[in-house]
Formats: C-alpha cells, structure tokens, sequence
C-alpha cells in the first residue's frame, strides 16, 4: 500500500479496490506468513489448504467465525433446494471414513448432530455405489450433496436397478457439473440439482437456485471479471472475501473464467448472473479393482504437503498414476515424506504411483493446467464441459 501510494481513507466505494494490484496464487504461496493478519488472534486462526483443482495447492489460515459464515452461505442455497435443517442428508464427498484399502465393514457413519449420512468416495465402485443407495433408501435420505463424479456412478446404478428413493434434491459441487450429466440425474433420481462454485481461499461463491441460473453472491466478497482479449466473452474471475480476518486476500486471482449472462433470473434475486464458470474439468482416474475418483477427490493427495507449487496426476496404464509435481526453492525432504505419507493415507493399494518431480507442468491448448489426465481409452473417462 505504501509502495502504491494507497491510504485506508482512500477506499470509500467497491471500485475504490482496484487501486491494489492483483494477487496470485504464486504470491500467497510464497508470501504466506506475510499475508497473515497480525491482529487477529492466532489462537481462533485455523490452518487449511486449497483443494487444489486448479492444480496449484497453497496454503490458508482461516479464523474461525469464517468457518461459520461459509457454512450459512451453504445453508442459504441448501433453502432455495427446499432442504431444511432437520432432513436426513447424504454426503459423497472427500471425508475419509476408513482406510482406503479396506473393504470390510460399512463404509460410512452417521452424523446424528447435523442429520448426515457420510459415505466413503474412496471406495467407490459400482458394487459400493448400490449399497450406497441401499443404505440410503433404508436411512430415508432426502437430499444428497456429491460430487458431479460421484453423482455419475450413482446414475449409472440407479439407473441399472431401478429402485425407489424419496430425494427431493441433489447438490453438487467442487467440479464441472455438465449439462448432459444435469439432465440426467434430474431423470433418473426425479429431483432438481442444484451446484455451487466456491474455493478454499474463501473470496467468491456462485450458486444455481432454483431456475438453474448460477448467481454471485454479492454478501459473500466482492467479484471483478477482467475480460480475456483472446477470449471474446470470457473474464478472468478475480475477487475479494469479506469475511476471513485472519488472512484477507484482496483482489485475488481465482485461477478460473467465466461467462456472464448478464440478464435478471426468473426468480427475483438480482444478483449477477453467470454462464458458465470454467476452470473446474479433469477426468476420471480407475484401480484396477474398479474404483473411481474425480478431480476433487484426487487433489486431496497434495493437502497436508507444503511448498509444492502445482500438481497433476496422470494416469498412463491400468491401475497406475505418475504424480507430477512443481517443488518450490524451500520444498524439503520432510516435505516429500509428507507427500508420500499422504498419497498413501488416500489411495489403495491396487492403484500403484510414480512420484515425479518436474520444472512445469504441461499445460492445455488453451493455456490451462488440468490437474487429473487419463490416458486411458474407454467411455466416460472424461469429466468436460462447462457449466449450465
């Protein structure tokens, strides 16, 4: 601020923001101590990391009535879902329920407080997907909240079955939920879903409601789309989290494009309205034993390793993964260790991995890095297409 001749006092509107330069995600993986607030209390400061589907895991220090906030911002378009609090929930997402290499047992549990069923996405399998649904037919479940990779093997079993669940709504998240995938769950399982666009940095949140129209939510951050001169119709999505104390991040580069509408919904909320949000694609990954993992479910490999800059996996013969990975200058041993340790707390045994340090990692013809490649041939393997 100092070096840009930016006083407090200068800021009096939203626009006034623009005065700050933009931020990257190189700069806060760098710079991250820097960027920690040092008035806030670090005894409510909680220590996290980016899923990483963009492919660039950094670490974030939350405070924790931020943590709060983002579950009410959830909970709000769980509402326009028609979901109450007190309905019986399904949860396929990245919670970790067992060890990934076991198979006995249930593969889930029940959180009795917030009324979910938690079920393990590391274990999913067609067989598992049908106990899955068995289970969530005995529980009575009402809504789901999965990933558009998940929710892909559920419609391809429910669909072979053909057995009865009372959900009334599906909600998706953390990947591209296509249309063709929309529009099938919503026949299959006779519901509406609904998807939310957010990220751990905790800057901007876009949501569907109930016209299936993806809207910003103007409480949540202040959000700046910067046209793309090669792009005709897209904008680089940069935006400014009002909510997280502890390491406020201004003007924050988000790694991820859309395309605006730009007209009011249908359903009375005049909030922008969005496209398509891009970014958020990477195919499936296959064990040999025939689980399936998505790109949200995979980018959890690098959670809990420091100093490594971007990632991908890649999946070059059946039951196997190469790793790449860009070290940053203060990348340690111990770090790869922890990366290791990592890997293993989440994969099974029947998936073997390479672990491969390299210099850059390659990006698409349109200059974007896709965090989960296959290489394998086969329908269904890819996980595309942009936003409804």
């Amino acid at each position: 601020m100092d070096r840009e001749r930016i006083r407090p006092e200068d800021i009096r509107a939203l626009e006034d923001i623009r005065a700050f330069p933009i931020l990257s995600k190189e700069e806060v993986a760098q710079e991250e101590a820097r960027l920690i607030s040092m008035k806030y209390p670090r005894r409510l400061v909680r220590k996290t990391q980016t899923g990483g589907t963009t492919g660039k895991p950094i670490n974030l220090y939350r405070d924790v009535f931020s943590i709060a906030n983002e579950h009410a911002f959830v909970r709000r378009q769980f509402a326009w879902a028609g979901i109450k609090l007190w309905d019986r929930g399904a949860m396929l997402l990245a919670q970790r329920i067992i060890d990934p290499n076991r198979c006995d047992g249930k593969l889930w549990c029940y959180n009795r407080f917030m009324r979910e069923m938690l079920f393990s996405s590391y274990h999913l399998t067609a067989e598992t997907a049908k106990r899955y649904l068995e289970a969530m037919q005995r529980y009575r479940i009402t809504y789901m909240y999965v990933f558009p990779s998940v929710l892909n093997v559920l419609c391809q079993v429910l669909g072979e079955y053909h057995f009865h669940l009372s959900i009334r709504s599906i909600m998706t998240t953390a990947e591209t939920l296509s249309r063709s995938l929309k529009e099938r769950a919503e026949r299959v399982f006779g519901c509406r879903v609904f998807d939310n666009y957010g990220s751990s940095e905790r800057v901007c949140y876009i949501c569907s409601c109930e016209q299936g129209t993806y809207h910003v939510v103007p409480e949540y951050g202040y959000t700046e789309f910067l046209p793309i001169l090669q792009e005709a119709g897209r904008f680089r999505l940069v935006a400014t989290g009002f909510w997280n104390y502890a390491m406020p991040l201004i003007r924050y580069d988000t790694g991820d494009v859309v395309s605006l509408r730009g007209d009011v919904c249908s359903c009375g909320r005049e909030f922008t309205t969005v496209e398509s949000v891009l970014g958020r694609e990477g195919d499936i990954i296959q064990t040999v034993s025939g689980r399936e993992y998505g790109p949200a479910i995979l980018t959890f490999l690098v959670r809990g390793t420091n100093h490594v800059l971007e990632s991908r996996v890649v999946q070059d013969a059946p039951g196997h993964v190469t790793i790449e990975y860009v070290p940053t200058s203060r990348f340690t041993p111990q770090d790869l260790a922890d990366f290791h340790a990592s890997i293993r707390k989440h994969l099974p045994a029947d998936l073997a991995y390479t672990l491969q340090r390299v210099a850059r990692i390659e990006r698409t013809t349109s200059g974007k890095l896709r965090p989960v490649v296959s290489l394998m041939p086969g329908p269904d393997r890819a996980l595309v297409g942009s936003k409804v």
